[in-house]
């Protein structure tokens, strides 16, 4: 067989095999792999959410079937020797954590065939902190005893995969009775069976469940599976709400915001809600808010359909052609009458400056949606806080308008008892009737008013709008108020002094505001965009493309070249001319061909100088709208200043109008009673003592509006503050807390 036979053999296998890919897919059978479920987070519960990942991925081909494998054996990925390996358990240091301030004896709570090795790894992090590390092997038999959870102060949990999610739970009820703070290194879920807090460096289950799905699809097929090099982890830690209110522990704003929480942050019936565990409930269950964060996610798959330009392009192609049978003849077979071909095509963007702006740009949305985002958690948190200092508001005006109805009921009494023994007039007790019915009218608008804001709070915090709302009252005097802190007075002494606050005040929230920063990154979006409209210009797009081309069948006429007719008398002259080196053509065959393109469009109708003007007046308009947001944060910040401490010297000054009022009642009673006093002026002092009485109650409200809005200027969640957030809000020197860190 000379060598024209070999090249025409081969490239008849190649065409019946691509014939076969493109007409006639090989039907390939399912297989079944066992898959160890110890390697699963979650063990057996995790295998159905790894099924429906390889039913994704089958893409209509029969799906692999994926079984329970015993301990040890199964299907091997490299890589998957183990869940967690030392460099994800030491991705953080998990004894820095908020849960775990000031212990000294960790539990670190596992399977039995990884807790030791995860004990070692953890080992240089505890003995550098002080705290002693215990390992303490936990399964479906065998749970810890109450004496080894008394002597804890708190507890490190792996992953789990031999407990079910009701074995979970009470192993976290067991840990949170003791009093134990737990918090879930690997698997954030148990954060919902119990756990208070997870490690924000936690296992983000679905994307390894889908790495691990992806494998396994690989290793049905007979392809060589990537080995699994890291481990994915989540954006953000869990919190508890339910598990930290049972433990008496409080997080603080920085954690609550920084968290998704989890759990039920609803107190029980009749009990009291502070102001810190409203913005909680609000930060977890606000409706708003949730899709809120949903929009987030759905707005961070712009940067992977943006990066997406760069990546290559495959993709199979069929052709069928039919010409004029003249033309074909004279082809000498080149071009047949009839013609059928498939090919495969692989495409490679190289350059492309509209390509790179879209992924900058993607960039810079995705941060600012984020900044967004904590806008909107602050202004919620503000919104929250005002209405419930609100609540408080009413609370303490309908137990002054209750003391004044009593009192107007008592006066009127008094005078038509003062009528039947003759001693007054019925004009006295006219007016006195009078100012009873007026009273009731105060008392039952206040009461309504409580009702309406209790229901448009209850709504904030994703509750049923009939629940009982008790607020429990902020105490001025304490530090977490500023009442007892000595810098704040200081602030109060001198309009000076209260400049100088100010100063400091706006220079912080210009620094670390979570508007300017939205809006900073929208100008760095904008910018970009600019400078690759510019560059459109001058910039070609530079693409590089690989083709290869087989011919699937061919007849008609000329199907062939005159010299590769089958007549031995045809092939005997052609075989005499290849021994002295003619090569005649062959006809069809396989082609294949590899380019590389530069496009630079010349015009396009002023697009590109109508995007390029746009995007230059964008900028300028988000210029714009940074001075305005400059302007409007200082001045609402200078405002909330004033207002807090003008309503903080109010409140001693409003109590003494308040005292000396009730006294000239007290008075007017008396002389009244003994009739050296007109009816007039008996109501105007009742009037004096009801306004006052208001205005004192109102005072302590208005104080505390003027802080949380205050807090809210400098980007604080508004409520109560520990000693980093009253730092930052009247220290002189420069602070390096982060925004948000309102505890």
């Amino acid at each position: 067989m000379n060598v024209t036979a070999w090249k025409r053999l081969f490239i008849s296998l190649l065409r019946a095999t691509l014939l076969i890919l493109l007409l006639a897919p090989t039907a390939i059978q399912a297989a079944n792999l066992a898959l160890d479920p110890h390697l699963l987070p979650g063990g057996e519960d995790d295998l159905p959410t790894l099924q429906q990942e390889l039913e994704r991925l089958s893409a209509g081909r029969p799906t692999l079937t994926v079984t329970r494998a015993p301990s040890g054996a199964g299907a091997r990925l490299p890589g998957l020797n183990s869940l967690e390996t030392p460099e994800f358990l030491t991705t953080i240091d998990p004894f820095g954590l908020e849960p775990l301030g000031g212990v000294s004896r960790v539990l670190l709570i596992g399977h039995s065939r990884g807790v030791d090795l995860a004990a070692q790894a953890l080992a240089d992090q505890a003995r550098g902190r002080g705290i002693a590390l215990i390992p303490l092997a936990v399964d479906v038999y065998a749970e810890p005893g109450n004496a080894i959870l008394q002597d804890a102060d708190a507890a490190l949990v792996l992953a789990l995969p031999e407990l079910d999610a009701a074995a979970q739970r009470r192993l976290f009820a067991s840990l949170t009775d003791a009093g134990v703070p737990s918090v879930a290194l690997t698997d954030a879920r148990q954060v919902e069976h119990g756990a208070l807090f997870s490690s924000p460096g936690a296992l983000d289950v679905d994307a390894w469940l889908r790495r691990v799905a992806l494998r396994l699809d690989d290793l049905a097929a007979g392809r060589s599976p990537e080995p699994i090099d890291s481990r994915p982890s989540l954006s953000r830690a869990w919190l508890n709400l339910e598990t930290a209110a049972r433990l008496d522990w409080s997080p603080s704003f920085a954690l609550l915001s920084r968290s998704r929480l989890v759990g039920e942050a609803a107190v029980p019936m009749g009990s009291m809600l502070s102001l810190d565990r409203a913005v909680a409930m609000a930060l977890v269950d606000n409706l708003g808010l949730a899709a809120a964060r949903q929009d987030v996610h759905v707005d961070a798959f712009d940067r992977d359909l943006a990066a997406s330009r760069y990546r290559p392009n495959l993709y199979l192609e069929a052709t069928g052609r039919m010409i004029d049978e003249t033309r074909a003849r004279a082809a000498l077979g080149q071009e047949p009458e009839r013609l059928a071909s498939g090919g495969v095509v692989l495409e490679q963007l190289l350059f492309s400056e509209p390509a790179l702006a879209a992924i900058g740009i993607a960039d810079s949305l995705d941060r600012a949606r984020r900044a967004e985002l904590e806008v909107e958690s602050l202004d919620l948190a503000l919104d929250v806080s005002r209405e419930f200092l609100d609540l408080l508001r009413l609370d303490a005006s309908r137990a002054v308008l209750e003391a004044d109805l009593e009192l107007a009921r008592a006066q009127r009494d008094q005078a038509v008892q003062g009528e039947a023994a003759g001693a007054v007039g019925r004009g006295e007790v006219a007016r006195f009737e009078a100012e009873l019915a007026q009273a009731r009218e105060r008392h039952e608008q206040v009461v309504a008013d409580r009702e309406r804001l209790g229901i448009s709070v209850n709504r904030r915090l994703g509750r049923d709008p009939a629940t009982p709302l008790a607020p429990q009252a902020p105490d001025l005097e304490s530090s977490e108020w500023l009442g007892g802190d000595a810098r704040f007075r200081a602030v109060l002494d001198t309009p000076a002094s209260l400049t100088a606050w100010q100063e400091r005040l706006v220079a912080t929230a210009l620094r670390d505001s979570a508007e300017l920063e939205a809006l900073g990154e929208l100008r760095r979006a904008v910018q970009r965009e600019l400078i690759s409209r510019r560059r459109a210009f001058w910039l070609p797009e530079i693409g590089l493309e690989a083709r290869y081309t087989s011919e699937l069948s061919r007849g008609g006429e000329g199907d062939r070249a005159p010299w590769e007719s089958p007549s031995p008398a045809v092939q005997l002259g052609v075989g005499a001319l290849e021994r002295v080196g003619v090569s005649l053509p062959e006809t069809g065959g396989d082609q294949w061909s590899v380019g590389v393109s530069a496009r630079l469009p010349l015009y396009a109708g002023g697009r590109r100088s109508i995007e390029r003007d746009r995007a230059a007046a964008r900028l300028e308009q988000v210029a714009l709208e940074d001075a305005d947001a400059r302007l409007g944060l200082e001045s609402r910040l200078r405002a909330a200043s004033v207002e807090l401490v003008a309503a903080w010297r109010r409140i001693t000054l409003r109590e003494e109008a308040q005292g000396h009022a009730e006294e000239a009642l007290k008075l007017a009673e008396v002389a009244w009673r003994e009739g050296a006093l007109p009816q007039v002026a008996l109501i105007d002092a009742r009037t004096s003592a009801r306004q006052t009485g208001l205005a004192a109650a109102e005072a302590r409200w208005q104080a505390l509006q003027g802080l949380v809005h205050l807090q809210r200027a400098l980007g604080m969640t508004p409520g109560p503050m520990e000693a980093s957030a009253r730092d930052r809000l009247l220290t002189t020197g420069a602070t390096t807390e982060r925004r948000g860190e309102g505890r």
